[in-house]
């Protein structure tokens, strides 16, 4: 296997802003026959059932690391994905108990229009739940859930037009 470098990069322009404005969770092996080319996925969204969480501005965060051994010859990516959600209700803490129980896929649309598929091969693992009412009347009363996943490849972009799937928003 060749291991020798095909491309470099240019300067980028300062036009991109940080941040998390939605994430939706798909069930694990429910996204069966996507298949990844050039770091992307462009077919197979359609049919598959999508369930989307909206985030409040500027309270999502996704760090994906790769990590590689030289003494053991491994490499993986680690995928860190954090969410606020607003609001303490008894539905939202059924429904994160269900997060917690499985292994969800995760599609992640960032503030500049990017799409990525978290927990693809393995799925996500929720590591943290945080409910909270806060101390003073401008703390956050509502929920930070934390998870990751360990995967082979990068988390692939998305191409695929998410309307191709059924989006359950409630």
């Amino acid at each position: 296997m060749a291991c020798d470098l095909t491309s470099g990069r240019l300067w980028e322009c300062k036009e991109q802003v940080g941040g998390i404005k939605t994430v939706y969770f798909a069930d694990f092996g429910d996204l069966t026959g996507l298949t990844v080319s050039n770091g992307a996925i462009s077919t197979g969204l359609t049919g598959k059932t999508l369930y989307r969480y909206e985030l409040p501005d500027y309270t999502g965060n996704l760090t994906e690391t790769l990590t590689a051994s030289a003494e053991s010859g491994t490499l993986f990516y680690e995928q860190a994905l954090e969410i606020t959600l607003h609001k303490l209700r008894a539905a939202d803490s059924d429904e994160i108990k269900l997060l917690a129980k499985g292994r969800p896929h995760c599609i992640v649309v960032d503030n500049n229009d990017n799409k990525l598929l978290l927990g693809f091969q393995k799925g996500l693992n929720v590591t943290t739940v945080a409910g909270q009412t806060g101390t003073a009347a401008g703390d956050l009363s509502g929920y930070v859930l934390s998870f990751t996943a360990s995967e082979v490849q990068a988390a692939p972009f998305v191409t695929d037009d998410i309307s191709n799937a059924t989006v359950v928003t409630s």
